[in-house]
């Protein structure tokens, strides 16, 4: 088709669409209204999410490397279940626990890894960061059909945990939000309530795969009867 240049790749039997390293801020107009289930807009420059409120039938979202900052203008997808904005910027996890919990209501699997919000998963010594499990509970008390984050199962101890401790957990973490909103920008963001500021590392999950930002096959590893 005329709009589909090199990088795009269309299956019509399986309802995929794929717009990647296009440096699109946007997402191509033609996709207003489409049955397409599954979009990958992988390293692009997407700020305007527009179209896929449009987009009836969208079951599974790539956004991976694509500078984002913020979700805010997520439109409403009641269909969405699959979600990857791994390798961005967003810093503000409170922003976007609250901006998926009403614009992604069906949400199950979502990766956020190799993002400033996103602790590292463990220290250099291997032992657990409860920074990295206070992340989880907060994302599976607002968003309670998750089922799978950043590669890793919810567990049943997990979710009992975000029923009973999410919601103070929250509470705190809007508060350090806001204090941090009235602060200079050169000063320390809101995820130093979570953990310590540094540089994004490599996130081990369950069998050792890494995840490197390539692409988005990050997340490889989760199988197709999963999504």
């Amino acid at each position: 088709k005329r709009w589909a240049p090199q990088h795009c790749t269309m299956s019509s039997p399986s309802r995929k669409v794929m717009f990647r390293e296009r440096k699109l801020s946007s997402v191509p107009k033609e996709l207003r209204g489409s049955a397409y289930s599954h979009v990958d807009l992988t390293q692009n420059q997407i700020q305007n999410f527009e179209v896929f409120g449009e987009m009836k039938s969208l079951k599974r979202l790539i956004l991976d490397k694509n500078g984002l900052r913020s979700l805010r203008g997520f439109p409403v997808i009641e269909t969405l279940k699959t979600l990857w904005l791994n390798n961005n910027r967003l810093e503000n996890l409170v922003e976007v626990a609250e901006i998926l919990e009403k614009s992604a209501p069906n949400l199950t699997y979502l990766s956020l890894m190799k993002n400033p919000l996103c602790p590292d998963m463990y220290f250099g010594d291997g032992s657990s960061d409860n920074a990295y499990k206070r992340y989880r509970m907060l994302l599976a008390f607002k968003l309670p059909k998750l089922k799978l984050l950043d590669a890793t199962p919810i567990s049943k101890k997990e979710r009992e945990e975000a029923q009973t401790q999410g919601p103070n957990l929250f509470r705190m973490q809007r508060l350090m939000a806001e204090d941090d909103a009235r602060k200079p920008k050169y000063m320390t963001p809101t995820t130093r309530s979570i953990s310590p500021p540094k540089k994004p590392a490599a996130f081990l999950a369950k069998g050792h795969v890494r995840y490197n930002g390539t692409y988005s096959e990050g997340n490889r590893f989760i199988l197709n009867n999963q999504l």
